[in-house]
C-alpha cells in the first residue's frame, strides 16, 4: 500500500506543479514525512504500553484521514496517451533518456544507504561496543539530516542549481559514509549520519524532481514505479555487499561506499556524466 502511495503521490505533484517549483516542494514534503515517522516510532511505543487498541485505533483512523485529504486534492486532466505496459516501461523511458547517468547514480546512493543501515547495528553493537540506546540516537541523527536536507532544497537549489546541488548531495553521503570508515565515537558518528541523511534527502528531492519533471504526463506514474521497482530490486545488495566485505575489515564497506560516491560526484552534469 505504501508503494503504490508513493507512486501515485509523486505522479499527482508532478501533474500539480510547475517543473521549478517540484523539487522544492519534494524536499518539504519528504522532510514532512521523515519527522512524522521518527515522531510516530517514538509515540506509537508509549501508547501500546498503555493501550493497546487505541494504538490500533488511532493508526487505522489517521489512515482513513490522509486518505480523505488525498480525495480533496485537484486531479488534473487525463493525459491523452495511454501507454501499454507498466512500470517497466517507466523504467524502460529512463534508462533510454539522457537522465541515464542520473539513474545509475541514484541507484549506487540508495545501494550505500542500505549498507549504511544494514551494517549500522554491526558497527555499533560489535565494532565500537556500544549500548542500544546508541543506536536509537544515530538512527534520530540521521532522520533529523533527512529532514533538515528536504527543509533546505529551496535554498540550496536557488544558489548552486541543479547539477552543483546534486553533486553537493553525493559528497555530503559520500562524507558521511567514510565517517564510519574511522569506526569513531558514536557523537562523531551521529555526525556522519546526520552528513548521510541530509545529502540523502538532497539528492533524491532534486533528482525525482528531474526524473518526473522529464517524463510526458501519460508516463509519470510509470517512471515513478519504476524507480521504485529498481530501488527495492537493488536494495538487498547493500547489506550483502556490506557483509561480504566487513568480513574482510569492518571499515571498508564504508570506506569504499564513500570513496565511490565521493569519486562519482565532480562527474555529474545536468542530464549527462562527463
Amino acid at each position: 500500500m505504501e508503494a503504490l502511495r508513493m507512486v501515485a503521490a509523486g505522479a499527482l505533484l508532478a501533474d500539480l506543479l510547475p517543473k521549478e517549483a517540484l523539487a522544492q516542494a519534494r524536499g518539504k514534503l519528504g522532510a514532512l514525512y521523515t519527522a512524522a515517522d521518527t515522531l510516530s516510532d517514538l509515540f506509537a511505543g508509549l501508547l501500546f504500553t498503555r493501550s493497546r487498541p487505541w494504538t490500533v485505533g488511532l493508526g487505522s483512523g489517521l489512515l482513513f484521514l490522509a486518505a480523505g485529504l488525498y480525495r480533496t486534492l485537484p486531479l488534473p486532466p487525463r493525459p491523452p496517451g495511454r501507454p501499454e505496459g507498466g512500470s517497466l516501461s517507466g523504467l524502460r523511458f529512463l534508462w533510454q533518456s539522457p537522465l541515464r547517468p542520473l539513474l545509475i547514480l541514484e541507484a549506487l546512493l540508495n545501494v550505500a544507504y542500505a549498507l549504511f543501515a544494514g551494517l549500522l547495528p554491526f558497527l555499533v553493537l560489535r565494532g565500537l561496543g556500544e549500548a542500544p540506546w546508541a543506536l536509537g540516537l544515530l538512527g534520530a541523527a540521521q532522520s533529523l539530516g533527512g529532514a533538515l536536507g528536504g527543509l533546505l532544497v529551496g535554498a540550496v537549489l536557488g544558489r548552486l542549481g541543479e547539477g552543483r546541488t546534486l553533486r553537493l548531495a553525493l559528497g555530503l553521503a559520500g562524507l558521511g559514509l567514510l565517517g564510519g570508515a574511522l569506526l569513531p565515537p558514536w557523537p562523531l558518528l551521529a555526525g556522519s549520519a546526520f552528513l548521510l541523511g541530509a545529502g540523502g534527502a538532497l539528492f533524491g528531492a532534486v533528482a525525482g524532481a528531474i526524473r518526473l519533471g522529464e517524463a510526458p504526463p501519460e508516463l509519470r506514474g510509470r517512471v515513478a514505479g519504476g524507480f521504485l521497482f529498481l530501488s527495492g530490486a537493488l536494495a538487498p545488495l547493500g547489506p550483502l555487499l556490506g557483509g561480504a566485505l566487513a568480513g574482510v575489515a569492518l571499515p571498508l564497506p564504508f570506506l569504499l561506499a564513500g570513496g565511490l560516491l565521493l569519486g562519482l560526484a565532480p562527474l555529474w552534469r545536468r542530464g549527462r556524466a562527463a
